[in-house]
């Protein structure tokens, strides 16, 4: 089975770099890219392992491609990537050899003088037993961004994940405009654990927006959200939510936007129907300083637990080399204690290089849509050696206040890497890596390892 799809992906692959080339050429605006990345990487417990494997040597190559194309009123970015892994591992492990974590990213714009239209998505698949490094859920903005199921990747098997989401608005330029938008999302197990619970979340929701005057904009808004998960109670949840707001711009440098609504929740678990419902309501404004911004937000929410709210208070620089953005705030749900949420953002460019750090501690939803509060940090150094070298050192820390019956989980990533330009097409790096992972049922697992890794990006029309 893996053969056939290394074989399909593959052709697919070889078809898409032979056909686009010719397609660029007949369009200046279309940007081709490919990559192959060969890595070797050799340690211990690499699938952070409780109890711990024993020694594991590793080569993984992994081809990559991308298409980006802008033309006037569109754009369209198609990536993708696939690995093939082989190696020495231990002896009963579970980490997958041969054809390995293909993904594909889709993201189009279509916009006209009076409407804009968005879609994007995402299909992914990856070994459960192997671990990920937390580098790998950092979002465009470099912020670590843990998934639903973060406390629960054990086992072993595959993971798929999907998303797709579309949303159109017209009219935005009358007094009148529409904003329509719809989405899916899943995460499917082929895997061996009782805690990997198959889920699906659908939603689609409407806006209206009316031009009151130059400065003042009202709003209503409909949506509706459905659950589904195959955990042991057979979760189903359906949500609707209505709300009315306005937006003001009270001065040149100051605005707000307060909003009212109603939010309705069924539940039905082990074939026992449920429903929650309250008033919700948010409040948020920013005032621009010379130096960056102040601003603030209350929001009151309801979940199948309760009514929650959230508030915070922030403020960002701009400063000569670099920003600083610090949110602080706090999060209380009904029936519990009032926590503490914020986030801090630092970045700051160096003579030879530049630093990064940055702090969230927020309120998520897991795979089995219960709140929890995640902690996240990361910290990132880059040195410019010379015009050939660098050296790169990464933090990462990630962690998960348990509920619904899971227990604390938490894991951090510390990573040296040395960079050379072997060519102008051609990247040597070679670095140490650690990782450790703990949770409160007591399991505990920690893993070093060496890497070299070889890469080159080709591009074929720009």
């Amino acid at each position: 089975m893996a053969k056939q799809r290394f074989v399909h992906a593959a052709t697919a692959s070889g078809l898409t770099l032979l056909i686009l080339p010719a397609v660029a050429q007949e369009n200046p605006g279309v940007r081709i890219t490919a990559g192959v990345e060969q890595r070797f990487e050799a340690g211990d417990n690499l699938a952070l392992e409780d109890p711990e494997e024993g020694q594991t040597a590793l080569s993984t190559t992994t081809l990559s491609f991308g298409l980006v194309t802008e033309t006037v009123g569109q754009s369209l970015s198609v990536d993708g990537r696939f690995g093939l892994r082989a190696g020495e591992i231990p002896t009963g492990s579970d980490i997958s050899t041969g054809f390995v974590d293909p993904q594909i990213n889709l993201s189009y714009t279509r916009e006209s003088a009076n409407a804009v239209w968005n879609v994007d998505g995402n299909y992914r698949e990856s070994d459960v037993s192997f671990s990920p490094s937390l580098s790998e859920f950092l979002n465009a903005d470099g912020d670590l961004v843990l998934p639903e199921d973060f406390e629960d990747l054990e086992g072993t098997g595959t993971r798929r994940s999907y998303r797709f989401s579309t949303d159109l608005e017209v009219a935005r330029n009358a007094p009148l405009s529409f904003i329509f938008d719809a989405s899916i999302r899943a995460i499917t197990f082929d895997a061996q654990s009782a805690s990997l619970n198959d889920s699906l979340r659908y939603s689609f929701g409407a806006r209206a927006n009316l031009r009151i005057s130059e400065v003042t904009t009202g709003f209503t808004r409909y949506d509706f959200d459905r659950f589904e998960s195959d955990n042991s109670a057979n979760t189903e949840r359906d949500t609707n939510a209505v709300e009315v707001g306005i937006t003001q711009q009270v001065s040149p440098r100051a605005s707000f936007e307060a909003a009212l609504g109603f939010s309705d929740i069924s539940e039905t678990q082990n074939g026992i129907s449920t429903s929650t419902s309250g008033a919700t309501g948010r409040f948020s404004f920013s005032y621009a300083m010379p130096d960056g911004a102040i601003t603030g937000s209350f929001v009151t929410s309801q979940d199948q637990d309760g009514s929650r709210n959230n508030l915070l208070v922030g403020r960002s620089f701009i400063l000569p080399d670099g920003s600083l953005s610090v949110n602080v705030g706090a999060t209380s749900e009904e029936g519990s204690d009032v926590g503490l949420i914020g986030n801090l953002s630092y970045t700051k460019n160096l003579p030879t290089g530049s630093l990064s750090a940055g702090i969230r501690r927020n309120v998520t939803v897991n795979n089995n849509d219960e709140e929890r509060i995640s902690t996240t940090a990361d910290v990132g150094y880059s040195h410019t050696i010379n015009d050939l070298s660098s050296l790169d050192v990464d933090f990462t820390f990630g962690l998960v206040d348990g509920s619904g019956g899971s227990d604390d989980t938490q894991q951090a990533d510390l990573s040296a890497r040395y960079n050379y330009d072997l060519t102008e097409d051609w990247t040597l790096s070679t670095g140490v890596r650690y990782r450790v992972r703990d949770e409160d049922d007591g399991s505990s697992s920690d893993s070093t390892s060496l890497f070299v890794t070889l890469r080159r990006d080709f591009e074929f029309f720009r």
